[in-house]
């Protein structure tokens, strides 16, 4: 009878933990994802098309500068996001390997897209502001779609 209580103590804490390690993204979230993929694609691939010949990484350091700001504020969002789904002492850790995630799926190039595709959607990036939500739209333009264990937070409707 005791051992039935601590498996089922264990498996309630299992589904809390993959429960709280999946939790659901906002849309700002999202964003900010997307946004962090765009500027690791951009940076992968520059270093990748350097190898070939195609050198854009002062441009890409020029961005770099230039949206320093937004690009923070993207960071900070997803470190938001890791410490409320795995708690403050894990977030950090949680963060590093999200981000070399994307750096390790962007390795082998950006799929369909050449060095020029890329230099053009750093053009893109660069113009029209830095605003998160600029750079959240190029993104997606670009057709860039972050990971997101645990999906999307339900959309709620406001009532009059």
């Amino acid at each position: 009878m005791k051992r039935s209580g601590i498996m089922a103590a264990a498996a309630a804490f299992g589904m809390f933990a993959s429960s709280a390690q999946a939790a659901c993204w906002t849309e700002g979230e999202i964003a900010a994802a997307r946004v962090r993929s765009l500027e690791t694609m951009i940076m992968v691939s520059s270093l990748r098309c350097r190898l070939k010949g195609d050198n854009f990484i002062s441009s890409y350091n020029h961005f770099i500068r230039s949206h320093r700001t937004t690009l923070t504020e993207a960071n900070d969002r997803l470190r938001t996001h890791f410490a409320a789904s795995v708690g403050a002492g894990q977030a950090l850790n949680a963060y590093d390997r999200y981000v070399t995630g994307i750096a390790n799926s962007y390795g082998g190039g950006a799929a369909g897209l050449g060095c020029e595709d890329v230099e053009d959607i750093l053009q893109s990036a660069q113009k029209h502001g830095s605003s998160l939500d600029h750079l959240d739209r190029v993104a997606a333009q670009a057709g860039v779609e972050p990971q997101m264990q645990g999906g999307r937070c339900p959309r709620t409707m406001a009532s009059r």
